[in-house]
């Protein structure tokens, strides 16, 4: 007990760091009843739709099939996860998942917020003590500004980015220390530690860096050989922290020239992006809200005590004229960076970001607390010509805010007058700093925690969040479903598994099975582009397998697929927020078999479904591909992989038989399908009507402008289940096994003028579809080992000319053997692996390695021996030494 309060007196600046931050947020996620506090959750946008099911597929991998580092099926149809776990999960917080399973997941996800929120506290404390740029209670005060500034409030969604907060202080730190003599070993670990939990804010963080030494070289200059001598340390260190990070950057790098790479902006538009002025806005409490995830300005919050320290810094005569000026042109640099286009997309590595935008920002709430710390360290206390500045920038900055408070949406004067109280009381107390009583700095950190819990509270209150059931249940019955059909299979049966139902495009690293659906950041560019030319919607970056036909679903090996089950009654409890949320209506279930169900979900088993590999025709190889038509896409496949010398066309286009208008008028252009609303303030229809002569499937395709914002669809008057993000035309599901029973389309127009893109019906064709289904079902690859970077099976191949197609992405990670010997893999449709083969059976493997991964190994484990031959020859020399004295 002693050695504890020993402890805590004299470290209880450094806890205060870490608990405050904490504290203040576990108490207010508490009090917003988040799990397991309540029925609430921290999920919210892409923490909700995204990183949630990763943190579940990382529980997965870890557990039980740790292949998933480097290859998954449960992404899309196939994929490089290396990228993804570089990108995603790489963060030593994500361990704690491993302890809370299920349900528990959302409260493991709190946990690591609060730990980032403790952590970054700690870190920034950490290097005012160590720096002893502060001390006493002013510390935590600085580190409770920091850790709760506005870019982490705004962020804390993105969990996968707050290890940088965490990250940037301890660098800083190893960079101050480069002047005091230390050697660059321990910047390098520390800068390679950072690329490799998250390189993409690590980019930001070496920018950031570029600009910092340059003004600490100015802060700290005593002579030109002292310069250099640093600066040399520092770019050593660069570069071997670099390196040292060769074995997650190689390959994923790689991974991004496949994907995010190929979205880089090459056009540069010298402008602003908004006039510079209403960043003031940012600088009051509670600036956030929904609207500002897409499109905002930069989240910049630090508190008033902060921002004046800030201010006070290039005023501090007891600072050396050099330091103040770098740090001027400093500052600079990084607010013009907040608004100048070609400085921000710099930042984001020339791509602008999807979402969350000026995601840098940290640095500058970084920049801005630390001058601040160093400010008050050399501040006796607020003189009067000082203060007068202060109050005149402060006064203009708060008339602006409030003379344009129309123009900022997620203010209101309440928080307007908040922030100049605690502006009024925080020149207050500057003003007394140099009095001697131990209640000043006492009651600067209670302002410090009151005004920034005050921005993280009006901020979040003005976000929703998942419920904590909708999560928790939808998962759990999910799960159970595909138990079900697991229960049914072999280790070796490779299937694929998709759903009517969805909550998010990730449900399959959810629940552990392979699909069709996809999003990420790190997702390649060709996946999407071939569900797009099948007609389903995509997107970059993301797939939602939503609209297959009976030809998609066998060619792609969808196996099983997950229907609500009709005779469950939802609780009415739930109101219009079903369980089960539905994604897709599909009525071509019906040439499926129901082989299991549970209380809420149904299972049907797809006759059709090809096996992963199958023998068929090289003309494949060489598929007309060049359409921008779904469905003659589809047709020119199929033709292909059976070797038809007469073409099959799988769809072919019908006739409404009806077709009648309420208030719509067509333009008069020939040919044309668009239609007007005659009355713009009246309801607008068109009514199709349709009567199937026979019980085959019948599709309607509608191009990439049909979304909900256009037009709305029925059938029989139920709402068609469509996805309603696409960006070509899509293949909708409309009717199978409904001989001689009528149908009736209507579109409600949504818009005054409304293009029917590519709309049509079309008939499918089962019998010559089933006919050559069974011809490519005859040769199927078996496999007797089934991993994810590991597949090897048995195929016999009937006739000349033939491949085994597979419907595995082709990337250069993979490498292929037939017999035991090594063969070259052709590539089919642009996207699938595809391997040549004579007549006979065949042993055919794949296996699957990250492209560079093995250079990156060699290159880290390189750097990591010279670092370690360094640090024992600076042991060696020091021990020298002390014998010598």
């Amino acid at each position: 007990m002693t050695r504890l309060i020993s402890f805590t007196k004299r470290h209880y600046p450094l806890l205060l760091s870490f608990w405050l931050p904490f504290l203040l947020m576990g108490g207010y996620f508490a009090a917003r009843q988040m799990f397991p506090f309540g029925h609430s959750s921290l999920l919210t946008v892409d923490l909700g739709q995204q990183y949630i099911d990763f943190f579940a597929f990382y529980r997965d991998t870890l557990l039980h099939h740790p292949s998933q580092i480097l290859y998954s099926f449960s992404k899309a149809i196939g994929g490089d996860m290396f990228g993804v776990w570089a990108y995603y999960l790489f963060s030593p917080f994500n361990l704690i998942l491993l302890l809370t399973p299920g349900k528990w997941l959302t409260a493991g996800i709190m946990l690591i917020t609060l730990m980032k929120y403790g952590c970054a506290g700690l870190s920034f404390g950490w290097l005012l003590k160590k720096t002893a740029t502060a001390k006493g209670l002013y510390i935590p005060a600085l580190a409770t500004s920091y850790a709760l500034m506005g870019w982490m409030v705004a962020n804390q969604l993105n969990l996968i980015w707050l290890d940088a907060v965490v990250l940037l202080p301890l660098i800083v730190l190893a960079v101050e220390r480069l002047f005091t003599g230390a050697s660059y070993l321990r910047y390098s670990l520390i800068l390679a530690a950072a690329l490799i939990i998250n390189y993409y804010m690590s980019y930001m963080i070496c920018l950031f860096l570029a600009l910092y030494i340059l003004w600490a070289l100015a802060r700290h200059f005593t002579s030109w050989r002292q310069t250099a001598q640093v600066f040399g340390k520092f770019v050593l260190g660069s570069l071997l922290g670099v390196a040292a990070a060769a074995i997650v950057l190689l390959p994923t790098f790689y991974s991004l020239t496949q994907s995010k790479a190929q979205y880089t902006v090459t056009t540069v538009h010298w402008k602003f992006e908004y006039a510079p002025l209403k960043m003031l806005s940012k600088l009051i409490v509670g600036a956030f809200n929904f609207d500002q995830m897409p499109t905002g300005f930069p989240n910049i919050f630090v508190g008033s005590i902060v921002l004046s320290g800030f201010l006070l810094y290039f005023g501090l005569k007891s600072l050396r004229w050099r330091e103040r000026i770098a740090a001027a042109i400093v500052t600079a640099i990084l607010l013009l960076s907040l608004c100048f286009e070609p400085l921000d997309l710099l930042w984001h590595a020339m791509q602008f970001p999807i979402w969350y935008p000026y995601r840098f920002s940290f640095v500058v709430c970084f920049w801005f607390v630390w001058l601040a710390a160093i400010s008050l360290q050399h501040l006796p206390r607020l003189q009067l010509p000082a203060g007068i500045v202060l109050v005149g920038l402060f006064a203009a900055s708060f008339y602006y805010v409030w003379t344009n408070l129309k123009s900022f949406n997620y203010l209101n004067q309440t928080a307007v007058k908040l922030s100049l109280l605690f502006t009024g009381l925080a020149l207050v107390l500057l003003a007394f700093k140099a009095t001697p009583s131990p209640l000043l700095p006492f009651t600067i950190l209670a302002l410090v925690v009151v005004e920034m819990g005050a921005n993280a509270i009006l901020s979040l209150n003005q976000i929703s969040y998942v419920n904590q059931a909708d999560y928790a249940d939808y998962t759990a019955d999910l799960v159970k479903a595909v138990n079900k059909v697991k229960q049914g299979t072999r280790n070796t049966d490779f299937y694929r598994l998709e759903k009517t139902f969805m909550r998010t495009k990730n449900d399959s690293m959810e629940a552990g099975y392979n699909s069709a659906s996809h999003f990420s950041s790190t997702f390649e560019s060709r996946i999407p582009n071939f569900m797009g030319a099948i007609g389903q919607p995509a997107g970059d970056g993301f797939i939602a397998y939503a609209n297959g036909t009976l030809f998609s679903d066998a060619f792609l090996g969808m196996k099983y697929y997950l229907a609500r089950n009709s005779s469950w009654i939802e609780s009415p409890s739930r109101n219009n927020n079903p369980l089960l949320p539905p994604l897709t209506d599909k009525p071509d279930l019906s040439y499926y078999n129901q082989t299991k169900q549970t209380k809420q979900i149904k299972i049907y088993k797809n006759p059709y479904a090809l096996n992963l590999g199958f023998a068929a025709s090289a003309k494949i190889l060489k598929a007309n591909t060049n359409t921008s038509y779904p469905t003659v896409y589809q047709s020119n496949v199929f033709n292909a992989l059976v070797g038809t010398t007469n073409y099959t066309a799988l769809f072919t286009p019908e006739l409404f038989n009806t077709v009648t208008y309420s208030n719509v008028k067509q333009r008069k252009a020939p040919l044309t399908q668009t239609y007007r609303k005659i009355k713009k303030n009246k309801p607008a229809t068109i009514t199709y009507t349709f009567t199937p002569p026979t019980n085959d499937p019948y599709y309607l395709s509608i191009g990439s402008n049909l979304n909900s914002k256009a037009v709305s669809f029925s059938v029989n008057g139920k709402a068609l289940q469509q996805y309603d993000t696409f960006r070509d035309t899509v293949i909708v599901d409309l009717a199978a096994a409904q001989k001689n029973k009528p149908l009736k389309l209507t579109i409600t127009l949504n818009q005054n003028e409304v293009w029917l893109q590519n709309f049509q019906l079309n008939h499918f064709h089962t019998a010559a579809f089933s006919a050559g289904i069974r011809q490519l079902q005859a040769s199927p690859w078996k496999l007797t080992k089934n991993q994810n970077i590991n597949l090897s099976g048995h195929i016999t191949i009937a006739k000349a000319k033939q491949v085994m197609m597979t419907t595995i992405p082709a990337t250069d990670g993979w490498r292929a053997t037939v017999d035991g010997k090594t063969v070259k893999i052709k590539t089919a449709l642009d996207t699938f692996i595809a391997i040549p083969l004579n007549k006979g059976s065949h042993t055919v493997t794949l296996r699957y390695w990250p492209p560079y991964l093995n250079l990156g190994i060699l290159i880290t484990a390189s750097t990591l021996g010279i670092d370690l031959g360094y640090a024992y020859y600076r042991h060696r020399r020091r021990k020298a030494r002390t014998h010598l004295f």
